[in-house]
């Protein structure tokens, strides 16, 4: 297919009229038909069976939205543009289907970006073996240790002859880099300017490693950076990390922003990190409802309790009932040795390897294999405990 059929609906007809003259400038697109009344939608894609629909969600979005969503089977590919501010908006487009979320007056540059995507999208590829597994965790509410659990199950996960990279995508408050001791000389900023220039041979040059093989992508350290990452740089940042490492955890803010969505949609396991208490528990019920009515199957997500202790006023059977699931994994509180880990940033490993925490930690990243449906390679997870002994009888 050399280019794609667009049908451009707005009620605003300048509007449209300036983004045919921007699609006709974009090499693999040409405008079929534009539509601005509701009322001919249905009847002109049917007619015309365009491949691509561009929605503009103009100052009524869930308006437009309840008619694409009502167009049923008769819908093409789907890329609306709107306000990016609204994470509302953004979460219901992909839930019906929205390929893309462009800016709501996107360039030249944008469109040619998202034409380029679903041309290779439609590209018939020979199937390749997919090597990483992507983890991503969440946090239910903001306190409850989600950046904690992602470094030091990172850490875990290495620690057993797995090669392991971060990407702090909790931005525009990340502390991933914080929790390794790491001052970034790059953030995903810098993926984000790459745009579809990135390759696997820039990306590692950009990557932080920790003492102990750990890699990381930090977050930029400003909003006004932050602003510059959407769903479209995950995805691709993903497909070249897949490729080299054997797990990728996603530190995911719990916001539901565009680049959240697409990095819980691409996860192959999803933690939802929480605490036992009510409040905390309320929202991480939410979150998971909300994981499934967006089509996650129940089996790849995760409840994992942090700072569990036996003061805690909710038991883990008010847990299940609570979730209507058990708790995938529970953490016991240590704050003396969690805070020296962070402090010398270390990993538990080497701060306190016979702590319960750390075993703790070593039985989630079992768990995190059995999920992943991948045996340990015991034969590297004994050399690294031997290695990891000897280091500490030489000190």
């Amino acid at each position: 297919m050399d280019k794609l059929r667009f049908a451009i609906f707005s009620e605003l007809k300048e509007f449209a009229d300036e983004i045919r003259n921007r699609l006709s400038a974009v090499p693999g697109a040409e405008v079929a038909v534009i539509v601005d009344d509701p009322e001919d939608l249905s009847d002109v894609l049917k007619a015309e069976s365009p491949d691509v629909l561009y929605a503009d969600l103009g100052h009524a979005p869930h308006v437009v939205l309840d008619l694409i969503e009502s167009l049923g089977s008769v819908t093409p590919d789907l890329l609306v543009s709107g306000c990016q501010d609204d994470s509302q908006v953004i979460l219901r487009s992909m839930q019906i289907g929205a390929r893309e979320f462009l800016p709501q007056a996107p360039n030249e540059d944008d469109l040619n970006r998202a034409i380029q995507r679903l041309l290779r999208g439609r590209q018939v590829e020979p199937a390749i073996e997919r090597s990483a597994q992507v983890i991503s965790v969440m946090g239910a509410k903001g306190g409850v240790g989600a950046t904690c659990v992602t470094s030091q199950l990172a850490a875990s996960l290495q620690e057993k002859g797995g090669r392991v990279v971060i990407v702090d995508l909790n931005f525009p408050l990340g502390d991933v880099a914080l929790h390794f001791d790491i001052e970034p000389s790059y953030t995903l900023a810098d993926i984000a300017r790459e745009g579809d220039s990135l390759d696997g041979t820039y990306l590692r040059s950009i990557l932080q490693v920790h003492q102990s093989g750990v890699q990381i992508l930090a977050a930029p350290p400003r909003i006004e950076d932050s602003e510059l990452i959407q769903g479209e740089h995950v995805t691709r940042l993903l497909e070249i990390l897949r490729r080299q490492f054997d797990f990728v955890l996603l530190d995911v803010s719990r916001n539901w922003n565009d680049a959240s969505v697409r990095a819980l949609d691409l996860a192959d396991q999803i933690l939802v990190v929480t605490s036992l208490d009510v409040p905390t528990l309320h929202h991480a019920r939410k979150h998971m409802e909300l994981l499934r009515r967006l089509g996650h199957p129940t089996e790849k997500i995760h409840a994992v309790v942090n700072r569990q202790s036996s003061g805690d006023a909710v038991t883990e059977r008010d847990l299940t009932r609570f979730l209507g699931r058990k708790a995938g994994a529970a953490i016991p509180n240590d704050y003396a040795n969690t805070v020296e880990s962070v402090n010398q940033g270390k990993p538990l490993g080497e701060i306190a390897p016979r702590a319960a925490l750390t075993q703790a930690f070593r039985d989630l990243a079992h768990q995190v294999h059995v999920w992943c449906g991948l045996a340990e390679n015991e034969t590297t997870r004994s050399t690294k405990l031997t290695d990891r002994f000897r280091r500490i009888f030489e000190k």
